[in-house]
């Protein structure tokens, strides 16, 4: 253990800097104060309670899934829209071998009202897959740290029932709704879906782009007959947005 001293003269010599925007700041939380607020505003923002997309207004249709939400999840719910600082957090997460940020992202999900509310009809969380080849190259899947750090918070068991079986195009690579959803098709299978017949699943991801991945996973789920299947995201990408791009 670093004493005290020590770590003061740490921090002052090598000081934390925000996630976000390179500031310098407390190790943890990883961001400045004022990228702490701009995170707690678009945790604020609104989203419809069936597929998670951003909304005008609570009372508006959504345009995205028109009420019909995302086949054949019965509803995502997600922490925040991705735009900065959430988009640098989890860049950084994905790509920078930063994966604490998971758990201090997972950590503000089990704090958010929708995703409290899903959180108590959970039975069993199903994180989406890597495959192996990636997530031996990244050392670890981000999906797995936050699954397993919001089952520890709130008890609820992890089941890895799904496999990758194929080597798929990283999603940032593809910039069209087509090609989203061809990319993951047939992606995943299940792995083992003992434990999931009758239950309530939630499946829990990073982020949230056309929907396609989460819903192809769900679908492979499904062969194992639960009572139903939901989904969980730290982020959701606005479709009219640049970061529907980036991610």
């Amino acid at each position: 253990m670093i004493g005290a001293p020590l770590r003061n003269l740490i921090d002052f010599v090598w000081p934390a800097h925000c996630v976000a925007c390179s500031a310098c700041c407390d190790a943890m939380p990883p961001l400045c104060s004022n990228c702490l607020a701009d995170l707690s505003r678009l945790e604020s923002e609104t989203a419809c309670i069936k597929c998670g997309y951003p909304l005008a207004a609570v009372d508006m249709p959504c345009p995205h899934c028109e009420g019909k939400g995302i086949y054949p999840l019965d509803r995502v719910a997600r922490l925040a829209v991705f735009h900065d600082p959430i988009r640098a957090m989890v860049h950084r997460m994905k790509y920078g071998g930063a994966w604490p940020l998971a758990e201090f992202l997972a950590d503000r999900s089990v704090d958010h009202e929708p995703i409290k509310g899903l959180l108590t009809e959970t039975e069993i969380l199903v994180p989406v897959p890597l495959h192996p080849l990636r997530q031996f190259h990244r050392g670890y899947n981000q999906a797995d740290v936050i699954a397993q750090r919001i089952g520890s918070r709130c008890g609820i068991p992890v089941v890895d029932a799904l496999c990758r079986t194929r080597a798929t195009e990283t999603q940032v690579d593809l910039h069209s709704h087509q090609k989203r959803i061809e990319n993951v098709r047939h992606a995943f299978d299940l792995f083992d879906g003992s434990l999931l017949r009758g239950h309530h699943v939630t499946i829990v991801d990073d982020v949230m782009t056309s929907g396609a991945t989460i819903s192809h996973a769900a679908r492979a789920l499904n062969a194992a007959k639960p009572a139903s299947i939901c989904g969980l995201v730290i982020a959701v990408a606005d479709p009219k947005g640049r970061s529907f791009e980036m991610v």
